[in-house]
Protein backbone atom coordinates (compact mmCIF):
# COMPACT_ATOMS: atom_id res chain seq x y z
CA UNK A 1 0.00 0.00 0.00
CA UNK A 2 0.95 3.63 -0.45
CA UNK A 3 0.09 5.51 2.73
CA UNK A 4 0.05 9.23 3.46
CA UNK A 5 1.03 10.09 7.05
CA UNK A 6 0.75 13.43 8.83
CA UNK A 7 2.31 14.03 12.23
CA UNK A 8 5.06 11.61 11.24
CA UNK A 9 7.69 13.16 13.52
CA UNK A 10 5.66 12.74 16.70
CA UNK A 11 5.76 9.94 19.27
CA UNK A 12 3.22 7.80 17.43
CA UNK A 13 4.12 8.85 13.91
CA UNK A 14 7.82 8.03 14.22
CA UNK A 15 7.24 4.44 15.31
CA UNK A 16 4.31 4.01 12.93
CA UNK A 17 6.38 5.02 9.90
CA UNK A 18 9.16 2.59 10.84
CA UNK A 19 6.57 -0.17 11.22
CA UNK A 20 4.88 0.54 7.90
CA UNK A 21 8.19 0.63 6.07
CA UNK A 22 9.16 -2.71 7.64
CA UNK A 23 5.93 -4.15 6.23
CA UNK A 24 6.89 -3.05 2.72
CA UNK A 25 4.51 -0.11 2.39
CA UNK A 26 5.43 3.11 0.58
CA UNK A 27 5.03 6.36 2.51
CA UNK A 28 4.09 9.91 1.60
CA UNK A 29 4.81 12.22 4.53
CA UNK A 30 3.27 15.66 4.91
CA UNK A 31 5.34 18.05 7.01
CA UNK A 32 5.06 21.68 8.04
CA UNK A 33 8.86 21.89 7.89
CA UNK A 34 11.03 22.13 4.80
CA UNK A 35 11.15 18.73 3.04
CA UNK A 36 14.30 16.73 3.78
CA UNK A 37 16.19 14.00 1.99
CA UNK A 38 15.35 10.44 3.02
CA UNK A 39 17.63 7.44 2.77
CA UNK A 40 15.08 4.98 1.38
CA UNK A 41 13.18 4.89 -1.89
CA UNK A 42 9.92 3.97 -0.16
CA UNK A 43 9.42 7.43 1.34
CA UNK A 44 8.60 10.78 -0.23
CA UNK A 45 8.29 14.07 1.69
CA UNK A 46 5.80 16.83 0.88
CA UNK A 47 5.10 20.16 2.53
CA UNK A 48 1.86 21.65 3.80
CA UNK A 49 0.78 24.62 5.90
CA UNK A 50 -2.76 23.97 7.17
CA UNK A 51 -2.97 27.36 8.89
CA UNK A 52 -2.57 28.94 5.43
CA UNK A 53 -4.69 26.33 3.66
CA UNK A 54 -1.65 25.23 1.64
CA UNK A 55 -0.80 21.68 0.62
CA UNK A 56 1.29 19.96 -2.03
CA UNK A 57 -1.47 17.95 -3.68
CA UNK A 58 1.09 15.54 -5.14
CA UNK A 59 1.15 13.97 -1.67
CA UNK A 60 -2.20 12.33 -2.49
CA UNK A 61 -1.13 10.81 -5.81
CA UNK A 62 -1.60 7.04 -5.82
CA UNK A 63 -2.37 6.92 -2.11
CA UNK A 64 -4.48 4.05 -0.72
CA UNK A 65 -4.79 5.32 2.86
CA UNK A 66 -4.33 8.49 4.90
CA UNK A 67 -3.29 8.40 8.55
CA UNK A 68 -3.80 11.83 10.10
CA UNK A 69 -1.94 12.30 13.38
CA UNK A 70 -1.36 16.06 13.05
CA UNK A 71 -2.00 18.27 16.07
CA UNK A 72 -0.20 20.47 18.60
CA UNK A 73 0.61 18.73 21.87
CA UNK A 74 -2.15 19.01 24.45
CA UNK A 75 0.13 18.54 27.48
CA UNK A 76 1.15 22.17 27.63
CA UNK A 77 -0.16 25.02 29.77
CA UNK A 78 -3.59 25.99 28.46
CA UNK A 79 -3.23 29.69 27.70
CA UNK A 80 -5.58 31.46 25.31
CA UNK A 81 -2.91 31.21 22.60
CA UNK A 82 -2.09 27.54 23.18
CA UNK A 83 -5.79 26.60 23.30
CA UNK A 84 -6.29 28.13 19.88
CA UNK A 85 -3.25 26.27 18.53
CA UNK A 86 -4.41 22.95 20.02
CA UNK A 87 -7.82 23.27 18.37
CA UNK A 88 -6.87 24.79 15.02
CA UNK A 89 -3.91 22.47 14.42
CA UNK A 90 -6.39 19.59 14.48
CA UNK A 91 -9.46 21.01 12.76
CA UNK A 92 -7.67 22.99 10.05
CA UNK A 93 -5.37 20.12 9.06
CA UNK A 94 -8.25 17.65 8.89
CA UNK A 95 -10.38 20.08 6.87
CA UNK A 96 -7.54 20.69 4.41
CA UNK A 97 -7.12 16.96 3.87
CA UNK A 98 -10.87 16.65 3.26
CA UNK A 99 -10.89 19.50 0.73
CA UNK A 100 -7.90 18.02 -1.12
CA UNK A 101 -9.34 14.51 -1.27
CA UNK A 102 -12.68 15.91 -2.39
CA UNK A 103 -10.97 17.64 -5.32
CA UNK A 104 -9.06 14.51 -6.34
CA UNK A 105 -12.19 12.34 -5.88
CA UNK A 106 -10.07 9.55 -4.44
CA UNK A 107 -11.58 6.71 -2.40
CA UNK A 108 -9.03 6.25 0.34
CA UNK A 109 -9.14 4.75 3.83
CA UNK A 110 -8.81 7.64 6.28
CA UNK A 111 -7.61 6.91 9.82
CA UNK A 112 -7.94 10.07 11.86
CA UNK A 113 -6.52 10.40 15.37
CA UNK A 114 -8.82 11.41 18.21
CA UNK A 115 -8.74 10.89 21.98
CA UNK A 116 -10.72 9.30 24.80
CA UNK A 117 -10.86 12.79 26.31
CA UNK A 118 -14.11 13.13 24.39
CA UNK A 119 -15.82 11.16 27.19
CA UNK A 120 -16.97 12.81 30.38
CA UNK A 121 -14.84 12.06 33.44
CA UNK A 122 -16.60 9.43 35.56
CA UNK A 123 -15.24 7.17 38.30
CA UNK A 124 -17.85 4.46 37.74
CA UNK A 125 -18.97 4.42 34.10
CA UNK A 126 -17.41 2.25 31.41
CA UNK A 127 -17.48 3.78 27.92
CA UNK A 128 -17.70 1.91 24.65
CA UNK A 129 -17.57 3.60 21.25
CA UNK A 130 -21.36 3.94 21.06
CA UNK A 131 -21.64 6.08 24.21
CA UNK A 132 -22.50 9.77 23.69
CA UNK A 133 -21.86 11.13 27.19
CA UNK A 134 -19.27 13.65 26.06
CA UNK A 135 -17.19 16.10 28.06
CA UNK A 136 -17.93 19.83 27.99
CA UNK A 137 -14.40 20.67 29.19
CA UNK A 138 -11.85 22.23 26.83
CA UNK A 139 -10.23 18.96 25.77
CA UNK A 140 -13.62 17.35 25.20
CA UNK A 141 -14.76 20.25 23.02
CA UNK A 142 -11.54 20.03 21.00
CA UNK A 143 -11.98 16.32 20.36
CA UNK A 144 -15.66 16.70 19.41
CA UNK A 145 -14.85 19.38 16.84
CA UNK A 146 -11.93 17.31 15.56
CA UNK A 147 -14.17 14.29 15.08
CA UNK A 148 -16.82 16.38 13.32
CA UNK A 149 -14.20 17.36 10.75
CA UNK A 150 -13.07 13.75 10.39
CA UNK A 151 -16.61 12.49 9.85
CA UNK A 152 -16.82 14.62 6.70
CA UNK A 153 -14.72 12.00 4.89
CA UNK A 154 -17.72 9.67 5.05
CA UNK A 155 -19.48 12.01 2.60
CA UNK A 156 -16.80 11.12 0.06
CA UNK A 157 -17.54 7.38 0.45
CA UNK A 158 -14.16 6.93 2.10
CA UNK A 159 -13.65 4.25 4.73
CA UNK A 160 -13.26 6.42 7.82
CA UNK A 161 -11.75 5.32 11.13
CA UNK A 162 -11.69 7.67 14.11
CA UNK A 163 -9.10 6.44 16.57
CA UNK A 164 -9.87 7.50 20.15
CA UNK A 165 -6.42 7.09 21.64
CA UNK A 166 -5.91 6.48 25.35
CA UNK A 167 -2.89 7.06 27.60
CA UNK A 168 0.06 5.97 25.43
CA UNK A 169 2.84 4.31 27.41
CA UNK A 170 6.26 4.49 25.76
CA UNK A 171 9.91 5.04 26.65
CA UNK A 172 10.23 7.49 23.75
CA UNK A 173 7.93 10.15 25.17
CA UNK A 174 4.43 10.79 26.45
CA UNK A 175 3.22 10.16 30.00
CA UNK A 176 5.34 7.17 30.98
CA UNK A 177 8.62 9.05 31.42
CA UNK A 178 7.37 11.71 33.89
CA UNK A 179 5.43 9.00 35.75
CA UNK A 180 8.19 6.39 35.87
CA UNK A 181 11.36 8.38 36.51
CA UNK A 182 10.43 9.70 39.99
CA UNK A 183 8.68 6.42 40.82
CA UNK A 184 11.85 4.42 40.10
CA UNK A 185 13.66 6.64 42.62
CA UNK A 186 11.02 5.97 45.27
CA UNK A 187 9.32 9.33 44.71
CA UNK A 188 6.26 8.15 42.84
CA UNK A 189 2.85 9.54 43.75
CA UNK A 190 -0.61 9.47 42.22
CA UNK A 191 -2.86 12.48 41.84
CA UNK A 192 -5.63 13.07 44.36
CA UNK A 193 -6.92 9.79 45.76
CA UNK A 194 -5.56 7.84 42.80
CA UNK A 195 -8.91 6.22 42.08
CA UNK A 196 -9.30 7.71 38.61
CA UNK A 197 -9.38 5.18 35.78
CA UNK A 198 -6.46 5.19 33.35
CA UNK A 199 -7.30 3.74 29.94
CA UNK A 200 -3.76 3.05 28.75
CA UNK A 201 -2.16 1.38 25.75
CA UNK A 202 1.41 0.25 25.06
CA UNK A 203 2.92 2.08 22.08
CA UNK A 204 3.58 -1.25 20.32
CA UNK A 205 -0.11 -2.13 20.57
CA UNK A 206 -1.17 1.30 19.33
CA UNK A 207 0.92 0.77 16.21
CA UNK A 208 -0.57 -2.72 15.94
CA UNK A 209 -4.07 -1.27 16.27
CA UNK A 210 -3.50 1.18 13.42
CA UNK A 211 -2.19 -1.66 11.24
CA UNK A 212 -5.19 -3.77 12.29
CA UNK A 213 -7.59 -0.99 11.26
CA UNK A 214 -5.87 -0.78 7.88
CA UNK A 215 -5.88 -4.51 7.22
CA UNK A 216 -9.44 -5.13 8.44
CA UNK A 217 -10.85 -1.78 7.27
CA UNK A 218 -12.49 -0.98 10.59
CA UNK A 219 -14.72 2.05 10.31
CA UNK A 220 -16.38 4.39 12.80
CA UNK A 221 -15.00 5.26 16.21
CA UNK A 222 -12.44 2.91 17.76
CA UNK A 223 -11.29 3.14 21.38
CA UNK A 224 -7.54 2.61 21.04
CA UNK A 225 -6.93 1.34 24.55
CA UNK A 226 -5.91 -1.88 26.27
CA UNK A 227 -8.80 -4.10 27.43
CA UNK A 228 -7.91 -3.73 31.12
CA UNK A 229 -7.80 -0.12 32.37
CA UNK A 230 -6.42 0.40 35.87
CA UNK A 231 -6.83 2.90 38.66
CA UNK A 232 -4.03 5.46 38.68
CA UNK A 233 -2.95 4.25 42.11
CA UNK A 234 -2.40 0.75 40.65
CA UNK A 235 -0.43 2.16 37.74
CA UNK A 236 2.04 3.95 40.04
CA UNK A 237 2.35 0.92 42.33
CA UNK A 238 2.98 -1.35 39.34
CA UNK A 239 5.77 0.92 38.09
CA UNK A 240 7.34 0.97 41.57
CA UNK A 241 7.12 -2.81 41.93
CA UNK A 242 8.58 -3.44 38.46
CA UNK A 243 11.46 -1.08 39.22
CA UNK A 244 12.05 -2.56 42.67
CA UNK A 245 11.42 0.82 44.30
CA UNK A 246 9.43 1.73 47.43
CA UNK A 247 6.18 3.65 47.13
CA UNK A 248 5.25 5.61 50.21
CA UNK A 249 4.28 9.14 49.17
CA UNK A 250 0.62 10.21 49.49
CA UNK A 251 -1.42 11.51 46.58
CA UNK A 252 -0.67 14.98 45.23
CA UNK A 253 -3.54 17.39 46.05
CA UNK A 254 -5.52 18.98 43.22
CA UNK A 255 -4.80 22.50 44.50
CA UNK A 256 -1.04 21.89 44.18
CA UNK A 257 -1.29 20.53 40.63
CA UNK A 258 -3.64 23.35 39.65
CA UNK A 259 -0.98 25.83 40.76
CA UNK A 260 1.75 24.18 38.70
CA UNK A 261 -0.25 23.11 35.63
CA UNK A 262 -3.12 25.58 35.52
CA UNK A 263 -6.32 24.42 33.82
CA UNK A 264 -4.44 21.52 32.21
CA UNK A 265 -4.29 19.82 35.63
CA UNK A 266 -7.67 18.25 34.86
CA UNK A 267 -5.95 15.77 32.53
CA UNK A 268 -4.25 13.99 35.43
CA UNK A 269 -7.39 13.96 37.57
CA UNK A 270 -9.90 12.84 34.93
CA UNK A 271 -11.24 9.31 35.22
CA UNK A 272 -12.14 7.61 31.91
CA UNK A 273 -12.70 3.88 31.50
CA UNK A 274 -12.75 3.36 27.73
CA UNK A 275 -13.43 -0.19 26.60
CA UNK A 276 -12.03 -1.14 23.16
CA UNK A 277 -15.17 -2.94 22.00
CA UNK A 278 -14.46 -2.60 18.26
CA UNK A 279 -10.99 -4.10 18.68
CA UNK A 280 -12.27 -6.94 20.85
CA UNK A 281 -15.07 -7.71 18.39
CA UNK A 282 -12.61 -7.76 15.48
CA UNK A 283 -10.24 -10.03 17.46
CA UNK A 284 -7.22 -7.74 17.66
CA UNK A 285 -4.46 -9.69 19.43
CA UNK A 286 -2.88 -7.52 22.12
CA UNK A 287 0.81 -7.87 22.91
CA UNK A 288 0.20 -6.21 26.28
CA UNK A 289 -3.32 -6.60 27.64
CA UNK A 290 -2.48 -6.06 31.33
CA UNK A 291 -0.58 -3.23 33.00
CA UNK A 292 2.02 -5.50 34.64
CA UNK A 293 3.29 -6.93 31.35
CA UNK A 294 3.25 -3.47 29.77
CA UNK A 295 5.21 -1.75 32.53
CA UNK A 296 7.64 -4.66 32.90
CA UNK A 297 8.44 -4.50 29.18
CA UNK A 298 9.06 -0.75 29.28
CA UNK A 299 11.19 -0.89 32.44
CA UNK A 300 13.32 -3.74 31.08
CA UNK A 301 13.90 -1.93 27.78
CA UNK A 302 15.24 1.10 29.66
CA UNK A 303 17.96 -0.96 31.35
Amino acid sequence: MRILVTGASGLIGTQLCNHLLSKGHSLHILTTRSPWQVENEQTQIFRWAPQNNEIDSRALEGVDAVINLAGAKINQRWTTKSKAAILKSRTESTRLLFDTIQKTQQKVHVINASAIGIYRSDFNKQYSESDKDFSDAFDGVVVRQWEEEAKQFEKLSCHTTILRIGLVLSNAGGAFIPLSVPTQWGLGAWFGNGQQWQSWIHIDDLIGVIDHCLQHQLVGCVNATAPNPVRQRELIRTIAKSAGAPQFLPGLPKVVMSFFLGEMHKLVFDSIYAKPQQLLDSHYQYKFSDITSCVTDLIQKKK
